[in-house]
């Protein structure tokens, strides 16, 4: 049993069996509300210097502050289904235009893609069937690496030639002035006055990083985490050392001020103890320690500076986008392009899980937003990337909360999770079980949580998380939710069915087959959600009565009037379906309009706001009313 990523493409069929009207014209906006906890590859242009463009990882979209990353525009998409960005590069003589080379999902179709507005919207302006990894700008000229070479172009992209002589399997660019430096699988180029040269890098190289600066270019290689430099523009070539000894390089770059930043891992065989983040000012003679980098950031994956502030460091990590000024103290700005897949509210803050970790802010429920409204706090330490992210959160009387943490056990496992302060801080309350889990429910003598992966579908608290007890039911494969109500009722979405249990998890009972993704309770409301599965109860989970819509919805919500809102997430055969909302369960509208992310992941309704968490941008909001 897997969680489902396959979508239904026929939607327009799905919605002619009910009523489905656009939103009203008049319709308040959607608000990006951060949390600012991603990062990505970085753009900057001294055309506008305060500028700066984030790919995120992978991502189908682009995102632009124009104040050194206070706040965040709304991100603009790629426009071609199923693409993943792999590298940015921006005009420097035009702060409006960047370009973003990516490939369709499974590989053997590459783009190059342009905005002229300042990232608002993207057209591609290059097409290859094969991939295209990486791009570059020099402003009219422009080069995208690909599979099937160097592709350049004299006038900002309007017209493509394939440069003669470059080489096949192109992976990193790096333009230093006229002179293009191209990497492959096993060597590394230089392109100059229309002549392709390979140039002597000693050793089988594989690179993973290439990074130049006038004469200084370095190269690190995935295959043994080795790296080389040259002093004189790629003609010799030496092997980089350091204090690391035989660590692996993990990352390797050249900053806008021209010193050489690396960081370095402990390989598997234990060999050194060298893992640490290191700076060199002198073409790699010697070299400086950077200890409270690796703590605070995680692994590097990019790095540069805003041109009107030079002399602070922009860097791209696992947790985020972070500024400093000497490496020991950081400033995290971010980026919103979390995947939120949980929410809850505790007293005057609203909690996001995310696939990393969890984030509180005070400012998501006010009706006047402060600036930086967007962050929602960094503790100083990097949350671990593997086996922390959140699935689901819920608030407990006072200022406690509980939230399910999935891991690796090594297999995979479920940590129960306690907070006493409103989700500031939290502790472990219980061993680890097996299991994933997207789902967490509490009433007040039991805390509930949903897993799959596992021959429970519930685990069962009595003692405020102290201990977890599996349950099982007859027919059922795997639960992805759980809610309660106030009466006592557990309501599990299980792959198998929906089921209802009135003795606190221990028996339950089946009330319909089918893949059940998604419950909602509200007094005597019950909404259960699934693939073709919308179906709505309002005497208590008596009877059910089918809502007309036949696609496939993963997330609900009841609003404070009895209103439903229904969502659904991306997969790789396209978009999620947006966001839907009804008040008799028969009459829906679609909520979509000018909500820039489709990929519904979450849905969290309070008394004046909607929130909704995204698959690749955070979350968003909307007035009720």
């Amino acid at each position: 049993m897997q969680h489902r990523f396959l979508l239904s493409m026929g939607l327009a069929a799905a919605l002619a069996a009910t009523v489905v009207a656009p939103a009203s014209a008049a319709q308040p906006q959607w608000t990006s509300m951060g949390p600012n906890a991603s990062g990505g590859y970085l753009a900057f242009t001294p055309a506008a210097p305060a500028r700066l463009f984030v790919l995120p990882d992978g991502a189908d979209r682009v995102f632009r502050s124009d104040d050194h990353g206070v706040t965040w525009a709304k991100p603009a998409q790629l426009g071609t289904p199923n693409m993943s960005g792999d590298h940015i590069a921006a005009d420097p003589t035009d702060g409006d235009v960047v370009y973003v080379a990516a490939s369709v999902l499974g590989g053997g179709e590459g783009h190059v893609f342009r905005s002229s507005d300042g990232a608002r919207t993207f057209r591609p302006i290059l097409d290859d069937k094969a991939d295209i990894t990486d791009v570059a700008t020099s402003g009219r000229k422009v080069y995208a690496a690909g599979t099937s070479g160097v592709f350049a172009s004299d006038d900002r992209g309007a017209h493509w030639r394939l440069l003669s002589g470059s080489p096949a399997g192109a992976k990193r660019l790096v333009l230093d002035g006229s002179t293009l430096f191209v990497a492959t699988d096993n060597a590394v180029y230089r392109i100059d006055n229309g002549s392709t040269a390979k140039l002597p890098v000693p050793g089988d190289i594989f690179v993973e990083y290439l990074a130049g600066r006038g004469q200084v270019v370095v190269a690190s290689q995935e295959r043994d985490g080795s790296a080389v430099i040259s002093t004189d523009g790629g003609r010799s070539w030496r092997p980089m050392t350091g204090p690391w000894g035989t660590d692996w390089v993990s990352f390797l770059a050249i900053t806008p001020g021209g010193d050489i930043q690396t960081q370095t891992l402990q390989p598997s065989d234990g060999t050194s103890a060298r893992k640490n983040t290191w700076v060199s000012h002198d073409n790699g003679r010697h070299w400086t320690a950077e200890p409270a980098a690796l703590p605070a950031l995680d692994l590097y994956s990019d790095l540069g500076s805003f041109p009107d502030r030079p002399r602070e460091l922009v860097i791209s990590a696992a947790a985020g986008i972070y500024t400093t000024t000497d490496s020991a103290k950081f400033r995290r700005i971010g980026v919103p392009a979390a995947s939120v897949n949980a929410m809850a509210v505790s007293g005057s803050a609203l909690v996001a899980g995310t696939s990393v970790d969890s984030y509180r802010s005070t400012s998501a429920l006010g009706n006047r937003l402060p600036a930086g409204y967007q962050d929602w706090g960094w503790t100083g330490k990097a949350p671990a990337t593997i086996g922390n992210g959140i699935g689901g959160l819920a608030a407990l009387p006072g200022k406690d909360m509980v939230r399910v943490r999935n891991a690796f056990c090594p297999d995979p496992c479920i940590s129960l999770e306690r907070s006493h302060d409103g989700g500031a801080t939290w502790q472990a309350t219980a061993p680890m079980v097996p299991g994933g889990t997207r789902s967490v429910a509490a009433d007040p003598s039991t805390i509930y949580v949903a897993t799959y992966l596992t021959s429970a579908s519930l685990y069962t608290s009595t003692d405020g998380g102290k201990t977890l007890t599996p349950r099982s039911y007859d027919g059922a494969d795997g639960a992805w939710a759980v809610a309660t109500d106030a009466h006592g009722s557990v309501w599990i979405a299980d792959h198998a069915g929906l089921f209802h249990s009135t003795d606190s998890g221990v028996t339950a009972v089946k009330v319909f087959a089918g893949n059940v993704e998604g419950v909602a309770v509200q007094g005597t409301t019950v909404v259960a959600v699934g693939d073709k599965i919308v179906k709505i109860s309002r005497d208590g989970g008596k009877t059910f009565t089918d809502s007309g819509l036949t696609a496939d919805y993963d997330a609900v919500a009841l609003g404070p009037d009895g209103s439903v809102y229904v969502g659904s997430h991306s997969g790789p055969n396209g978009p999620g379906h947006g966001l839907l909302r009804s008040r008799d369960g028969q009459h829906w509208t679609d909520l979509s309009a000018g909500l820039p992310d489709r990929d519904v992941r979450s849905l969290l309704t309070t008394g004046d706001w909607l929130f909704v968490g995204t698959g690749s941008s955070g979350i968003y909001r909307l007035p009720l009313g």
